[in-house]
């Protein structure tokens, strides 16, 4: 009967699962993920295209490494890779699965015992970690066994060793959330702990990317010192010791045709048992008391001094009081800040990277570049930097989804005594707000660079503000001509926004534009500051008395 319950609560589960149906978008007649042969296929066929991306780069590192006799590397790579990734996304899983989703507490109510549901969560999350294994790990160490000529007997290794890995790191991460929601109420804030999960998950995102950059150059370098250095890389090493799971796994792999492969996959198996075992225990004592009341919103309840509620009630610009009221939204809605603020802050340093993460060679072939940069007419640098207003204003997705972000909220613009005009360029000012850090950043780097004067840098400054307040036009436009406003998750208002899409390639292509003018044009600083002025000036009057007439209508239109 347990059995069944078990099978029963994670079928219901899964399909109830908020990551699942915003993947399938469940419900949507036009969707091709509408099946569950659709979704194994498309994850198939994600699966195949990554071992055909990855399998000849893997087949050329095994030719490269068979000639020194390393190949077994490869999966004393690839195996512990996977325990550290599937530990990683566990966190992220785990938390929403286990406290975060909707129906958390429905569950309780229902005859089935405690482990069930909590046994049930635990395999909801493991399903989630076989896709990462299916599409990144099977792929790969299979093409390491038809290199290595391997035998039948490794393939089903591999097949065990894949589908016993996961549990371990997962229970980790599991005992781990446990242990932090339950004497811990900070991270009981959904919007909180994913808005720190976001960027956590960017910071590692960009940190592999660049940390594969620099060994890759490494190894380029000296290919005996790389080999070395990673495979004693330090991060290797305690995953054996704190995943023993995927110690074992390696060695029952590599060892597959004699008893030692044997007997280290059932090791493995023991241990995944055992671990399992004792995320039962733990989580009975542990889950039940930190996702209790876990729905319930909570009130500061600050008592406000004379001079805060003066603060708060003084009079202010009404453009402004809205601009911010947006930016504050933005601010504390996890989806908004990651997509709308932080892509804007973060691209202005890939800039730095290749100072901070390029070998000695590459940094004097950059420095000499700027160098003859530095030299560079300033009237086409002030062309130039035209497009880089642009490219702001088109990474920066405010203006192009500010109508689709109200969602069923609309009919609230219609009724505040604000006109639409000043709500629309309100819109606006919050991507100045954030577009304005971003250009601290920028800025900060185009001194170092080029080292700029004062002139040159005020009349920059206003080139760049009259390009995104063009680009922003032209963004919320669109959204007011299309937006999207049928969403049940703020993902969809802004990942699924396709007016944000044609917002972005619009803004890149004035990129081109300006970089092309930049190089075939020859002009002073002025005659460029004048003609950049001139130009933006009536773009922008034009799409102002464009907005104008055509707001008030799709304000009427729209429901």
């Amino acid at each position: 009967m347990m059995k069944n319950n078990l099978i029963t609560l994670t079928k219901t589960m899964f399909k109830n699962d908020e990551t699942l149906n915003n993947l399938t978008s469940k419900g949507s007649k036009s969707s091709f993920l509408k099946s569950k042969w659709m979704m194994i296929l498309f994850v198939l066929g994600i699966a195949v295209l990554m071992g055909l991306s990855f399998g000849f780069m893997l087949a050329d590192l095994y030719d490269a490494l068979a000639m020194a006799e390393l190949s077994h590397l490869i999966p004393r790579l690839l195996v512990p890779a996977a325990g550290i990734m599937v530990f990683m996304f566990g966190i992220f899983y785990v938390m929403n699965v286990f406290y975060f989703s909707k129906d958390v507490e429905n569950y309780l109510y229902l005859p089935v015992q405690a482990g069930e549901i909590l046994g049930a969560k635990f395999l909801v999350s493991l399903i989630y970690e076989y896709f990462i294994i299916l599409v990144f790990f099977l792929p790969l160490l299979t093409v390491y066994g038809i290199k290595d000529g391997s035998g039948i007997l490794y393939y089903v290794y591999m097949l065990v060793s894949l589908i016993l890995i996961p549990v371990f790191p997962l229970v980790v991460a599991s005992i781990i959330s446990m242990l932090i929601m339950r004497y811990s109420s900070k991270f009981k804030n959904r919007d909180r702990f994913n808005m720190i999960a976001g960027i956590l998950s960017l910071v590692v995102a960009l940190g592999f990317n660049f940390g594969l950059q620099f060994f890759t150059q490494r190894f380029t370098g000296d290919p005996n010192l790389a080999i070395g250095d990673i495979s004693e890389l330090p991060v290797f090493k305690i995953t054996s010791w704190v995943f023993p799971t995927s110690h074992f796994a390696t060695e029952g792999i590599l060892a597959y045709n004699s008893l030692n492969g044997l007997f280290s996959i059932l090791l493995l198996l023991l241990i995944t048992v055992l671990s399992f075992f004792l995320f039962y225990v733990l989580g009975n004592l542990l889950y039940f008391k930190g996702v209790i009341g876990i729905s319930e919103s909570k009130a500061t309840r600050k008592a406000l001094s004379k001079e805060e509620m003066e603060k708060g009630s003084r009079r202010k610009p009404i453009l402004f009081s809205y601009a911010l009221k947006e930016l504050k939204l933005i601010l504390r809605t996890p989806v908004y800040f990651l997509n709308c603020v932080l892509i804007s802050l973060i691209y202005p340093l890939f800039i730095l990277f290749p100072f901070l993460m390029g070998s000695g060679e590459d940094k004097a072939e950059l420095e000499s570049v700027f160098t003859m940069l530095q030299g560079f007419d300033r009237g086409a640098l002030l062309l130039g930097i035209v497009g880089v207003g642009f490219l702001m204003g088109s990474i920066n997705i405010i203006a192009s989804s500010a109508i689709s972000r109200e969602g069923k909220n609309l009919y609230f613009l219609k009724y505040i005594p604000v006109p639409y005009m000043t709500q629309i360029y309100a819109k606006i000012v919050s991507a100045f707000y954030v577009e304005a850090a971003a250009l601290v950043i920028f800025y900060g780097i185009v001194f170092y660079l080029f080292r700029i004067d004062l002139v040159f840098f005020v009349l920059s400054l206003v080139i760049v503000f009259l390009a995104s307040l063009v680009i922003n036009q032209i963004g919320i436009f669109l959204d007011i001509t299309w937006p999207k406003l049928n969403w049940d998750t703020e993902q969809k208002a802004v990942k699924q926004n396709f007016n944000s899409v044609i917002h972005m390639f619009l803004g890149f292509g004035l990129v081109a534009l300006m970089i092309f003018l930049a190089m075939k044009v020859q002009v002073s600083l002025y005659v460029a500051f004048m003609a950049s002025l001139l130009g933006l000036l009536i773009l922008a009057l034009v799409l102002h008395f464009l907005l104008t007439r055509h707001v008030e209508k799709r304000f009427k239109a729209l429901s």
